[in-house]
C-alpha cells in the first residue's frame, strides 16, 4: 500500500486472519480521514521494497554533496509508544524515518547542519530512545556501527 504523502508499507498474511483485521481498520481509517491509498499491484509492490534499499545510499551521496555529516541509526520502541524521539530541529538539514509496519522498529537517516558534532547528537537520540523504553541499535549494526550490547 502507498499513501498520498509518500509513506509505504507492505501488510503480510500470517495465517491467522491479520490482513482481514488490517483491511477493516484501514479502510475505517480512510473513511474518516482525508487520505487517499493506493494498492499497489503484484508488480508494483517490489519497487517500493527496492526504494526502501535506495534511500540509504541516496541519503551517504546527498551528504557527501552538500558537504553535510549524516548519521544512520536503526532503534526500536516499545510496541505502545506513538511517538518519535525527539532531535533538536534547528540542527537537522533533513530526517528520514522508514519502518517495519508494525513492530517499531525505525530505520533513521540524520543529516545535520555545518557545527553540529554528528556522534553527539548521535548519542543523544540514543539516550533519548532509551528513555522511552525503547532500544539503539536495533535489528542490524550490532558490532559494526555500534558497539555490541553485553
Amino acid at each position: 500500500l502507498r499513501l498520498a504523502d509518500g509513506r509505504a508499507f507492505d501488510s503480510p498474511q500470517f495465517g491467522g486472519g491479520e490482513l482481514d483485521r488490517f483491511s477493516k481498520r484501514l479502510a475505517d481509517f480512510e473513511r474518516s480521514h482525508p487520505i487517499r491509498i493506493h494498492r499497489c499491484s503484484p508488480a508494483e509492490a517490489p519497487a517500493v521494497g527496492y526504494f526502501r534499499f535506495a534511500t540509504a545510499p541516496a541519503f551517504r551521496t546527498w551528504c557527501i554533496g552538500k558537504g553535510l555529516e549524516g548519521v544512520s541509526v536503526d532503534y526500536a520502541l516499545p510496541k505502545a509508544e506513538m511517538g518519535l524521539p525527539s532531535v533538536r530541529e534547528d540542527s537537522v538539514a533533513l530526517r528520514m524515518r522508514y519502518s517495519h509496519f508494525g513492530c517499531n522498529v525505525v530505520h533513521e537517516d540524520i543529516a545535520f547542519k555545518p557545527g553540529v558534532d554528528a556522534h553527539a547528537a548521535k548519542m543523544d537520540l540514543k539516550h533519548i530512545v532509551e528513555d522511552m523504553g525503547g532500544k539503539l541499535p536495533a535489528e542490524h549494526g550490532h558490532g559494526t556501527e555500534y558497539v555490541a550490547p553485553k
